[in-house]
Formats: structure tokens, C-alpha cells, sequence
């Protein structure tokens, strides 16, 4: 029975140590004698420093991209404001400063103008009377112009002419008799415009051929 108990401890003794080796073997310590060394898992302390490392380039590339967010917000295009509106038109019966023509600049004269007038036209041959109840005149920022004159029965008569200012009066000039779609045509006019202390602008037409004469108001179109 002795020798029995003590077999046992000793194979107890020995599959003690043979765990213990192989659990320090397996674990990573180096016996004097057997001289090899394993590991029961992988080196955690290296992973965790990847880890951290990982994180750390995370975070600075993180920063780098709010630093540039803040640049290119810092460059962002702003649109330019758009321009101050125009002036209002000046209330007057013309729509022109009183003092428009002193400047003699031709550009105020920009746009469309109408000359109302009971512009009557002979024909010197048939004694036939057309009358003429609309009349328009526009003008470039040069003074560069071209009219259009409508009868009530329908004529129609259109051409160029040109504008000037000087001496505080606007001179309107047509190169030479206003051709009518009915083929009659009416003697080259030159007219001359004043304005008075309220703005209106009175004009006088002359037809130098036959010294023919006439009265207009003039505004500008859309009043």
C-alpha cells in the first residue's frame, strides 16, 4: 500500500512539473536548461502601442483637415455687391432736370422720348393734309438717334437723325427728308429744345426748304 502512495506521489510530482513546464513554456520563460521560450499569445504591449499610434495619426490627420476647413473658408469667393441702383428720374413733365442741358453732355438724352404735338403735314402737290399724332425719338449715350412718326391713317415715316447739346439747348438734326411707307416723304427738319425752371421741355421745328414751322413738348417715353 506505501509503495502504492508512493508511485502515485511521485507520478503526481512529475505530471506537476511536466504542466508547470509546459505552462511556463507556453507563457514565454526561458528555462536554464531546456534554453527555448514560447509564447501563450501575442506581444499585447506592441499592439497596444500601434494601436495608440493609430489613434494618434487619427487625431493629427483630424486637425489637419479642420486647419485647412479653416483656410478655405478664410479664401472663400465672396460675391462683389451689386451696383447702387440708378438715380430715380426727376419728376418733372419731362423727365429732365431743369439743369440737365447746362452739362452738355448728350448722354443724359439716353433712350426714348416722345414729342407731342398736332403735327399736321401738306402735301404741296395734292393739298392733301396727313395728321400725325405719334412721334418717337431715341437716342444712344452719343447722341446717335432714329425717329418714328405714325399718322392716323396708318403712315408711317422713319429715319435717323442726331442729337447735341450746347448753350443750354438740345438741337436734334435729320441728315435729309423723312422717307413715309407710302412714298411721300416729309422737308428735313432741325429742332430745338429749352427747358424751363419746372422741367418741361419746349421745342420749335424748322423746315429751312420751306421755312415750315411747329411746336412740340418733349418727354421721355413711358411717363
Amino acid at each position: 500500500m506505501r509503495i502504492a502512495m508512493f508511485i502515485a506521489a511521485i507520478l503526481l510530482v512529475l505530471a506537476t512539473g511536466g504542466a508547470a513546464y509546459l505552462l511556463v513554456q507556453a507563457c514565454g520563460v526561458r528555462l536554464p536548461l531546456i534554453g527555448t521560450v514560447s509564447y501563450c499569445a501575442p506581444d499585447t504591449g506592441a499592439t497596444r502601442d500601434q494601436l495608440a499610434a493609430t489613434l494618434q495619426d487619427s487625431r493629427d490627420a483630424e486637425a489637419e483637415i479642420a486647419a485647412l476647413e479653416r483656410e478655405i473658408a478664410l479664401l472663400a469667393c465672396k460675391a462683389d455687391p451689386p451696383p447702387p441702383p440708378p438715380p430715380p428720374e426727376p419728376e418733372t413733365p419731362s423727365g429732365l432736370d431743369p439743369d440737365a442741358f447746362r452739362s452738355e453732355d448728350i448722354s443724359v438724352m439716353e433712350g426714348c422720348w416722345e414729342l407731342s404735338s398736332n403735327y399736321d403735314v401738306r402735301d404741296i402737290r395734292s393739298d392733301r393734309v396727313t395728321r400725325f399724332r405719334y412721334w418717337q425719338i431715341c437716342f444712344d449715350a452719343q447722341g446717335n438717334g432714329r425717329e418714328i412718326m405714325r399718322a392716323t391713317d396708318g403712315t408711317q415715316c422713319s429715319g435717323a437723325l442726331s442729337g447735341q447739346l450746347g448753350q443750354g439747348q438740345l438741337t436734334m438734326r435729320e441728315p435729309g427728308n423723312l422717307q413715309c411707307d407710302n412714298g411721300s416723304e416729309i422737308f428735313r427738319r432741325d429742332i430745338t429744345c429749352t427747358l424751363d425752371s419746372a422741367g418741361r421741355a419746349n421745342c420749335e421745328s424748322l423746315q429751312p426748304e420751306i421755312n415750315g414751322r411747329g411746336r412740340a413738348t418733349l418727354r421721355r417715353a413711358g411717363r
